[in-house]
């Protein structure tokens, strides 16, 4: 425990937590970073508080979270942390209305806004069922993948472990069935006939060994199956050596060691990310590969409404055997993207990714809503940015590199961009991409914070 000067630290005596009917008073204590008996300094004192105050607000749990000292006793150096927090609304049973492509503009520029490529349904989402933060999902969708699905998440089983498990079904009319010019390329059975399943069942051993530290070990079965066309006529590297099928187990371990503030939208701090994943552990295995991510970001205050971000990712392939199509994924797939790009995919073994952006808060505010209107969402946080983005890329692709241009070479992107996040759960993004060969775009990307 550091020392400090006479009167120039204060000792945390008791926390109260204010505002809680379903959560749990242990999840506030494991999310925040400091306990009763804690010394702090007072020079970090109102900074310590406004952060996890921040990380509170980014977990999805409340739509409200204050943080302030109460009960100073200078004598004795000791004071009261008082906690209150407006609890969310935690029960989402919704209408599946989305899209199959990867993003928005892919569907409005490269499938003409077509219906036909729309996935619809029925699910479930509770997102702090038992007041743990454990959360359940219940998926029953049609349309352009047909899947069923159902997850639950406990972060909070015993201490400092958890666990989660996952079970899934999905299948295609229609399949991606190889990348060429760096677009996904397409084909549909003209008789509406059933031309992909895949069947996944996970479990997850969970560790949360602090407020910060994170880590996950998944073991995982993959089981996938594709109509012979693609694997014998179009592309005999789908699952690899013409197959039309692929089983194989995996095992996925992830660190994340997170100090930003307000993780949901980073305004300040930085965070580490590792993975390691096998894909093929002998029993049932029809591939053999290994890789494994490291990803570092850092988010500087440069003035109080001004925020620069940077941010590394580097994948590398540990083995050097051919990869299927179905594993040769890269850059523009989930968020690892360049701006400008998201038209365009790299698929690759290997890949390097650098993000940057200079963020300019125009706003963050508590707007008091409609009295009528639930109590959950009676005052509405919100956070709006303006983004200037310059990221860059390059994906290794020694399998098909030759017919993906953009791949194998360095490619960057740049522009301006809007990010909206209400209630601390929804978030809009608007950008104009430019990319290294000028090609302009509009797009859009939102989510939410389950």
């Amino acid at each position: 425990m550091p020392i400090y000067g006479q009167d120039n630290y204060v000792i945390i005596d008791s926390i109260n937590i204010l505002g809680l009917k379903t959560t749990q008073r242990n999840v506030i204590l494991k999310e925040i970073d400091f306990m009763p008996g804690d010394t702090i300094g007072l020079k970090e004192l109102a900074k310590r508080m406004s952060s996890n105050e921040k990380r509170l607000q980014s977990i999805g749990l409340f739509t409200v979270a204050k943080i302030n000292v109460k009960n100073w006793n200078t004598d004795l150096t000791i004071c009261n942390i008082e906690i209150k927090v407006q609890e969310n609304w935690y029960i989402y049973p919704y209408i599946i209305f989305e899209l199959a492509d990867r993003n928005f503009n892919v569907w409005r520029e490269e499938q003409n806004y077509s219906f036909d490529r729309v996935n619809y349904g029925i699910a479930f989402d509770h997102i702090n069922l038992t007041g743990n933060k454990d959360k359940l999902k219940l998926k029953f969708q049609r349309g352009y993948t047909r899947k069923y699905e159902i997850a639950y998440d406990f972060p909070y089983l015993k201490k400092r472990w958890g666990l989660s498990a996952n079970i899934l079904y999905a299948e295609n009319r229609e399949i991606a069935y190889k990348t060429l010019f760096n677009k996904p390329k397409f084909y549909k059975s003209p008789d509406e006939k059933k031309l992909f399943f895949q069947h996944r069942a996970s479990i997850s051993l969970l560790n949360r060994t602090n407020a910060l530290l994170h880590q996950s070990l998944r073991l995982e079965f993959v089981s996938a199956k594709t109509d012979t066309v693609i694997s014998s006529q179009l592309n005999k590297t789908f699952f690899g050596k013409s197959a039309s099928s692929i089983k194989y187990f995996l095992l996925d371990y992830y660190l994340r060691f997170d100090k930003t503030v307000y993780p949901l939208y980073p305004v300040d701090g930085y965070k580490l990310e590792f993975n390691a994943r096998k894909e093929g552990l002998g029993l049932l295995s029809d591939t053999d590969n290994a890789w494994l991510s490291i990803s570092a970001e850092l988010h500087t205050p440069i003035l109080k409404w001004l925020i620069l971000s940077n941010r590394l990712k580097i994948k590398l392939n540990l083995q050097d055997n051919e990869l299927p199509y179905f594993l040769n994924n890269a850059i523009g797939y989930k968020s690892d993207n360049i701006t400008g790009y998201q038209l365009y995919v790299l698929d690759g073994r290997n890949f390097i990714l650098v993000n940057n952006a200079l963020r300019f808060r125009l706003l963050d505010k508590d707007i008091k809503i409609n009295r009528y209107m639930p109590k959950q969402f009676r005052e509405m946080n919100t956070k709006l940015f303006l983004r200037l983005s310059f990221d860059y890329g390059y994906a290794r692709d020694p399998i098909s590199g030759a017919e993906n241009p953009y791949s194998n070479r360095n490619e960057y992107g740049y522009g301006p961009g809007l990010d909206l996040i209400l209630y601390n759960n929804f978030t809009l993004s608007f950008e104009y991409g430019i990319t290294r060969f000028n090609e302009k775009g509009f797009f859009i990307e939102s989510g939410f914070n389950f």
